[in-house]
């Protein structure tokens, strides 16, 4: 009868070091699988975020160069092409449309940016005009998206940082095209 009771209690302490050992490596395997989740949803943010600023870096270019005309007043690369207007159009849409993966900050100097292009009349002057005409305010917002731009590069990585600091806003302003 001992023997029964010593089998008895080792085939039962066996049992629950067993059903342990399952809960406990199972809880850590579902833990381990939920932080895979995490840095693949993560790895998904940060390459949305990184072409979003891709597409500014390319604005902060084409904006960073300067061009001289003929009267000797400068204007920016981005205005000079035959074809710029439609592609400053392209640009800020691309820029626009993965606002969502930007910083707040950066977003409301880009729309800055947008904003002063899309005050531009056609039938006021030309685009090469326009951008003469607007070099020193398009220079300096440049400059603070630039900073700003730097300043976002330095956290990009910081993934949960940046979805908890990210504010919906209502950005809506009217767009005053000049006459």
């Amino acid at each position: 009868m001992d023997t029964t009771k010593l089998l008895l209690a080792v085939l039962s302490s066996s049992l629950i070091a067993g059903l342990l050992g399952a809960l406990i490596g199972g809880w850590f395997t579902l833990r381990g699988k939920k932080t895979d989740y995490e840095n693949e949803y993560y790895k998904l943010v940060l390459t949305r975020r990184i072409e979003a600023y891709d597409n500014v870096e390319r604005l902060i270019t084409t904006v960073k160069t300067a061009v001289i005309d003929s009267d000797g007043q400068p204007y920016h690369f981005l205005f000079s092409q035959e074809e710029s207007e439609k592609e400053v159009y392209t640009l800020l849409f691309s820029i626009m449309s993965n606002a969502l993966w930007l910083s707040d900050e950066l977003f409301d100097l880009t729309r800055g940016f947008n904003v002063i292009f899309y005050s531009h009349s056609k039938e006021q002057n030309t685009l090469i005009e326009f951008a003469k005409e607007h070099y020193k305010e398009i220079a300096e917002l440049r400059t603070k998206i630039e900073k700003v731009h730097l300043c976002d590069m330095l956290s990009l990585h910081e993934v949960p940082r940046f979805l908890k600091n990210k504010k919906p806003a209502d950005s809506y302003s009217e767009i005053k095209v000049q006459s």
